[in-house]
């Protein structure tokens, strides 16, 4: 009977840390919908860009960035659009010029939900940076 018992537990022990492994593949599954297809992405996921203009399409309203790939970025209506930090239109991309916004990926295509056209702001200076400016200010005097 005592012999019984040791290989008993030492199952019961194997089974209980090979079921810890199923667990954490049943979590990797719940990202899938009901027919087994990836879910779509949450509203929140989006992925910053930047570049310049290389061609700019009005009829399907989409803008092509520069880079090692050329990305199409579509324009929605929903898409908020600045132009050195005012608002602005579809209509102000123009070839050549500097943008950054934020985009996310909807069926299989590129949409802007941000789009800052022109050069970006001048970086803000830390304190310390500042305080470094004022001394040499007054050492020039």
């Amino acid at each position: 009977m005592k012999k019984l018992i040791s290989p008993i537990l030492c199952l019961a022990v194997a089974m209980a840390l090979c079921s810890g492994t199923s667990f954490a593949q049943d979590k990797k599954d719940e990202k899938k919908d009901e027919k087994g297809k990836p879910a779509e992405k949450k509203k929140g996921d989006t992925l910053p860009f930047n570049g310049k203009v290389t061609a700019v399409d009005a009829t399907a309203k989409t803008i092509t960035l520069s880079g090692k790939a050329a990305r199409v970025v579509g324009i929605t209506s929903e898409t908020r659009i600045t132009k050195d930090g005012k608002p602005a239109t579809f209509d102000d991309a123009k070839v050549g010029e500097d943008v950054r916004g934020a985009l996310k990926e909807v069926a299989g295509k590129l949409q802007a939900v941000s789009l800052s056209i022109g050069a970006p702001p001048p970086a803000k200076k830390k304190d310390g940076e500042k305080k470094g400016e004022e001394k040499k200010k007054e050492e020039k005097k």
